[in-house]
């Protein structure tokens, strides 16, 4: 039985603080994956929260056809390509060297890191790892980030995206052939 089941149910009947042991649950995770998807920390605040609104005004209207944790994640992932429709590529990663504001959190990160130019070469390859898993059409990187990145069952992934679990690996072995075109033998990836 799905564990969260009991929640929607009292969120239907009213209680309101069903609401908040859901986000308790699901909001770190469900955070990760919009992160990864937007690549906008500010994005994927708003994303996460305009998805819990959704849960509250729409729980009326769950039906227990897949997992709350699977509905959760849905509303975030079409919050995402609406978010990816409504305003382009803007990037605004979060930078462990840039300063912090006083508002913002404190990063502090212990100096045992390789060398500088052992360091450039590496964000090197992954800031274009990154624009090339950018480049990918919509339904092959949703399917790469979710495999790869957050690492979700074929399975899971074939349910957040209501496709066949054949179709989810097609996707991930085309989205990691795309990548391996674009990158060269400079990159590998490991078998979907």
């Amino acid at each position: 039985m799905d564990p969260d089941l009991p929640l929607i149910e009292a969120l239907q009947a009213g209680d309101d603080s069903a609401l908040n042991e859901l986000i308790n649950r699901h909001r770190e995770p469900l955070h990760r994956f919009v992160f990864r998807y937007l690549r906008d920390e500010t994005a994927a605040g708003d994303v996460v929260q305009e998805t819990f609104v959704r849960v509250y005004f729409k729980a009326g209207k769950f039906a227990p056809k897949s997992s709350v944790k699977t509905w959760i994640y849905t509303i975030g992932l079409n919050l995402c390509r609406d978010y990816g429709r409504r305003l382009g590529r803007r990037r605004a990663d979060v930078s462990l060297d840039a300063p912090a504001h006083d508002d913002g959190p404190r990063f502090e990160v212990a100096d045992s890191a390789p060398a500088p130019s052992v360091r450039a070469a590496d964000a090197d390859r992954f800031s274009r790892l990154q624009a090339a898993i950018d480049r990918l059409p919509r339904k092959l990187k949703e399917a790469l980030v979710l495999f790869a990145l957050e690492g979700r069952s074929q399975n899971e992934i074939a349910e957040f995206l209501r496709i066949s679990p054949k179709a989810v690996e097609t996707r991930v072995y085309h989205a990691k052939a795309k990548l391996r075109a674009a990158l060269g033998s400079e990159m590998s990836f490991g078998d979907a």
